[in-house]
């Protein structure tokens, strides 16, 4: 039988978050969302604005609402650059064995 409906994404899910229906990308997701609130908010290195969190591929990033300056903790950097190698090494793939 099918799942009930996520109540982020609707997607058919058999999972559950807090005793709701939740796909596992947005349980990645609220859980992250959830994490950046608990942080402690950064003066923007360029113009000193309190910068906000924001949840971006799957990482918690301070954006200055100012200036629009992005700024990545080391691991975030790495996780964003392990991504990018990946997707391009994929493509890669794809163009030499291309798909049917």
């Amino acid at each position: 039988m099918f799942g009930a409906k996520c109540i982020c994404c609707g997607r058919r899910t058999s999972e559950n978050y807090n005793a709701k229906p939740t796909c596992g990308a947005c349980r990645k997701a609220l859980e992250l969302k959830l994490k950046a609130a608990q942080e402690s908010h950064r003066a923007c290195p360029v113009d000193g604005a309190v910068m906000t969190k924001e949840v971006a591929y799957m990482m918690v990033i301070d954006r200055c609402p100012t200036c629009h300056g992005v700024w990545l903790d080391a691991e975030e950097m790495d996780h964003l650059t392990g991504d990018v190698a990946r997707e391009a090494m994929m493509a890669i793939a794809r163009g030499v064995f291309p798909v049917p």
